[in-house]
């Protein structure tokens, strides 16, 4: 088991060196494809420049070349890719339900859900091409791996996500929510189905709030600015995916208590 765990964690922190190629190279235009590079002086990195997570703490944040400061972009995506898929890793093993189409859904959906999330931080642009290819996916796995009345909860789910979403859009005339966003609810709900979506969007709400209230409170914002949103709804999506249930007992447990 714990043998499998590290595995994962190895096998995530490269899927989050990728990643960050995804993330900065698909926003500029360029193809995935060929050497990384320095952003600073362009110069080619060697395979030692791009040992994940290792790289960037033995060459001190800095390139080997230049010398300028690299971003933390990349230790942390690399780090959080990792955590996750060695936290669906355990999950699916202590649900029973771990076989390979499974364990790669969760990875893809990880992989998928840090993409954008960074994305939109970074830019303020959900990249709809990749949710919907996702939703994509997360449908014909939802249609030969659920069983029917859970396939048609999630669609449902998904459409009321969408719908609530659409509505805050149009009276908001796009001031409170993007149009990206409406497409990225629907793939959460699709793969969450409505309980699970729930617990996110609240978390999502809550997090969201708290954080711009204490960027309003720091003066980093004022009332009326927004701030991108999609980095919210993924951190309720992971959390919700992996502890949705726990969650929802706590709640139970302190209320009724």
């Amino acid at each position: 088991m714990i043998f499998y765990l590290i595995l994962s964690f190895i096998f995530g922190s490269a899927v989050g060196s990728f990643l960050n190629v995804v993330i900065d190279r698909t926003v500029r235009g360029e193809g995935i494809v060929g050497r990384s590079y320095c952003d600073h002086c362009r110069a080619t990195l060697s395979t030692l420049d791009l040992i994940p997570i290792f790289s960037f703490v033995a060459l001190g944040a800095r390139c080997r070349y230049c010398k300028k400061a690299l971003s933390w972009q990349y230790p942390v995506v690399e780090g959080l890719t990792a955590l996750l898929f060695t936290i669906a890793f355990y999950s699916l093993v202590i649900m029973g339900d771990l076989n390979l189409i499974t364990l790669i859904f969760y990875f893809l959906t990880i992989s998928v859900g840090i993409v954008v999330a960074v994305v939109d931080f970074k830019f303020s642009l959900v990249p709809t091409t990749l949710v919907y290819a996702a939703t994509l996916i997360t449908l014909f796995y939802n249609f030969f791996f659920l069983d029917p009345p859970v396939f048609v909860e999630n669609v449902l789910a998904a459409f009321i996500l969408a719908l609530i979403f659409l509505l805050i859009v149009v009276l908001s005339r796009g001031r409170g929510m993007g149009q990206g966003d409406i497409v990225l609810v629907f793939w959460i709900g699709l793969v969450l189905g409505y309980k699970e979506a729930f617990v996110a969007m609240f978390l999502a709400f809550s997090v969201g709030a708290v954080v711009s209230l204490a960027l309003i409170a720091a003066r980093k914002k004022h009332f009326g600015q927004t701030i991108p949103f999609a980095p919210f709804l993924i951190l309720g999506f992971f959390t919700s995916l992996f502890y949705s249930q726990q969650i929802i007992d706590w709640y139970l447990k302190f209320v009724y208590r």
